[in-house]
Parts: C-alpha cells; structure tokens; sequence
C-alpha cells in the first residue's frame, strides 16, 4: 500500500505524505511537471507535505489517473536525485572537461604572455620537429665497386655476368 493519502473534492486531488519520503526538490520537480495541466498548491503543516491539483479548465482528465502519474513522477524525480548524488564526482569532471574543451585554444594574448626563454625555446622532447625522413632515415647497405664500375665480389663465371646466354661450352 502506499504512504500517500489521496483525497478528492470539488474537482481536485490532494495528495498528503510524510515530510521525510521524498526530498523537497523532487517534491518541487514532480509539481512542475503538473504545472501545465493543473493549479499546482504546496503546503507543509506537521511534518506532513501537502500537494493540491486542481485540473485546469481547459484539460480533460480522469482525477484517479492523475494522482498515478504524480506518484510516477515523484518517484522519479527522487530516483533521478539519488543517481546525481551518487554520480556527482563524475559529473564534476565530465562537465569541467567539456568547459575546458569548449574554450578551444590559447589566444594570441596567452601565447604572447607566455615565459618562453633561449633555454626553453627549441626544448623538442617528443621529437615533433624532427622531420620524418630524419626520425625514419632507410639504412641502406652499400655495395663497394672495383675501378670497372662493377660490384666487388663477383667473379667472371657469375650467373650474372654480361656474357650473353647459350654461348660458349
């Protein structure tokens, strides 16, 4: 059974509850939520939370079905509540990320503020300003000549010498 107690007359609802169910801010967000179909009224009196919604004229709806949505809608809302609080660090951090990000670069005051210092000038410890064929240079193994032009170390009978194919013995 619920804690609530509902009473209806003239057309309204009232919901009463103890002051110590919900937060007072889910109490407030689930009342917005009904603001645009109802007179929405708040009143807490001995511990006890009181919520008035009287239908506006202009809505067409079942009194009974209203009380279900605001039980829905309160129970979310402190739900919702209770999801911020237990994640609120990583809120902090994902919000102050994306403000950081958001600010996008130094402008050219940061820039020009900076402390750059003939020390510091040219420090390049991740190795940017290196150009890539010196950071990736090929090492390539030289093959010495004799004085004809012709690599060392072959010899005249080498499969790859100039004379012609099927010649000879």
């Amino acid at each position: 059974m619920s804690d609530l107690d509902v009473k209806q007359a003239d057309g309204s609802v009232t919901i009463s509850f103890d002051e110590g169910l919900y937060p007072k801010d889910a109490i407030y967000g689930a009342a917005y939520i009904f603001i645009d179909r109802c007179y929405v009224k708040l009143e807490r009196d001995a511990g006890k939370v009181t919520v008035r919604l009287k239908l506006k004229p202009s809505v067409e709806r079942e009194l009974d079905a209203l009380v279900g949505e605001f039980e829905n809608e309160i129970l979310g809302q402190a739900w919702r509540r209770m999801i911020t609080d237990e994640n609120r660090e990583l809120i902090q951090q994902v919000t102050s990320q994306a403000m950081a990000g958001a600010a996008g670069p130094p402008g050219l005051d940061d820039l020009l503020e900076m402390n750059i210092d003939d020390d510091t000038a040219f420090e390049d410890p991740l190795g940017i300003a290196m150009s890539w064929e010196d950071k990736y240079k090929k090492v390539s193994k030289a093959v010495p000549f004799d004085e004809r032009g012709d690599p060392k170390g072959e010899t005249e009978g080498d499969a790859s010498s100039d004379a012609p194919k099927g010649e000879g013995a």
